[in-house]
């Protein structure tokens, strides 16, 4: 696979703002990520970035664009897990020496910075900081992965839909201030969701029908338009406080 690498400072990187960077405050920190990590690269649409049973897998930092965590079963049957957006982590797994439990491909093009796991051990055990901001993070990504596994056992599919669409919408602008009206670029197709739900793809279809008729949300061109806020809140369910782990006040 070709990549692109360009050169970008990670004291000018918008990812200071929130993600993992966040946690770094002084120049001597900074400094101490730019010279382990490595530069920026691009990733095109609709490739993988590692595989499922990969070793020495580097920690991602996603400057920008969607990527998705699956399982693949022994027939090829997929499991998405988690969907990624700017300023999350990937590559979130012990020390990846055994071989990666999931893998991870791109949704749209991505631009990923890489952070060799002995390097970024190094600037835990040097930064405190850092440290607890990464246990918060963990932290934060268990309370996704539980919010999905009530979905996948629980909820019921328009639920399930509903409360992905919340969820991600949220995350894509960091803000729980989104009002009816609303419209999101949202680089979801049909079988993408399915596999994120368990669904079929003939069902995904049906249910957003069925959203957009009953005017609470509409996907059309691979963009949300959130048609009424109150309906699309009650039905997603998301418990109290959830949504805001990924708002512009949330840190460790």
């Amino acid at each position: 696979m070709t990549v692109i690498t360009w050169k970008s400072g990670c004291s000018s990187c918008h990812l200071r703002e929130f993600g993992l960077c966040q946690a770094l405050k002084g120049p001597e920190e900074i400094a101490c990520l730019e010279s382990m990590r490595q530069p920026p690269r691009l990733f095109p649409a609709a490739r993988a970035v590692y595989l499922q049973g990969a070793r020495d897998v580097p920690l991602y930092n996603i400057e920008s664009g969607w990527l998705f965590s699956y399982q693949l079963l022994a027939d090829g049957r997929r499991q998405i897990l988690q969907f990624l957006l700017p300023g999350d982590l990937a590559g979130l797994e012990m020390d990846g020496s055994a071989g990666m439990t999931h893998g991870l491909d791109t949704l749209t093009d991505s631009v990923l910075c890489s952070i060799p796991r002995e390097g970024f051990q190094r600037l835990c055990d040097s930064c405190p900081v850092v440290a607890n901001h990464m246990q918060w993070i963990r932290a934060r990504d268990m309370a996704l992965l539980s919010e999905h596994a009530v979905s996948l056992g629980r909820r019921t599919a328009r639920e399930s839909m509903a409360n992905l669409f919340m969820e991600l919408a949220v995350r894509s602008v960091r803000s729980v201030q989104l009002i009816s009206g609303t419209s999101l670029r949202m680089p979801l197709t049909q079988p993408i969701i399915a596999d994120a739900l368990g669904l079929t793809s003939i069902h995904v279809n049906r249910v957003l029908s069925d959203l957009r008729k009953s005017r609470i949300m509409e996907l059309k061109n691979k963009m949300l338009t959130i048609l009424d806020m109150e309906q699309l809140t009650r039905l997603a369910n998301s418990p109290e406080g959830f949504l805001e782990l990924w708002g512009p006040k949330a840190q460790a």
